[in-house]
């Protein structure tokens, strides 16, 4: 008895463990197969997490339409968009100064270059910044005197608010 001891033993050990192993490898899969279906950072880009609803520090992303909902423009009520154009001259520098109506502020602004200089490569744009809250400014320069008419315009779009 002495000797099958072990080896009854030894056997017994065996069946319980493969008859154990397939319930081991079910509750492995069961655990490791949610977080397999769904990656633990494919809410994120870069980083900074996504979101299906605008919210402060998330990406939204476009909709159906291929645009943002309206919701994320709640903020800019009054959206104009200002332009000001110099005359097409062969005057050089050229300056354009685009102020927003009272009670509205610069949110973003934007420039044109026209005129058979600029063509040739001979006007170059030197100042573009917000001059004050209300008032966006843009400068040019014909780099290479040619005589020939050029034109500045620049553009802002001003929303309600201070």
């Amino acid at each position: 008895m002495r000797r099958r001891l072990p080896i009854v033993l030894s056997s017994t050990a065996i069946v319980i463990a493969v008859g154990s192993a397939a319930g081991l490898g079910q509750a492995a899969r069961d655990a490791i197969t949610p977080k397999a279906r769904y990656a633990l950072n494919s809410d994120r880009v870069d980083g900074i997490h996504a979101s299906r609803l605008p919210k402060a520090g998330r990406l939204l992303a476009l909709g159906t339409n291929k645009k943002f909902p309206a919701s994320v423009f709640s903020g800019l009520s009054g959206l104009e968009t200002l332009t000001v154009a110099t005359v097409q001259d062969s005057s050089s520098p050229k300056v354009v100064l685009v102020n927003c109506p009272a009670g509205k502020r610069v949110v973003a602004a934007g420039y044109r270059l026209t005129g058979t200089p600029v063509t040739n490569g001979n006007v170059a744009l030197t100042e573009f910044y917000a001059s004050s809250a209300t008032q966006w400014t843009a400068r040019a320069v014909e780099t290479t005197a040619s005589g020939a008419a050029w034109m500045l315009t620049a553009q802002a779009s001003c929303v309600a608010g201070t």
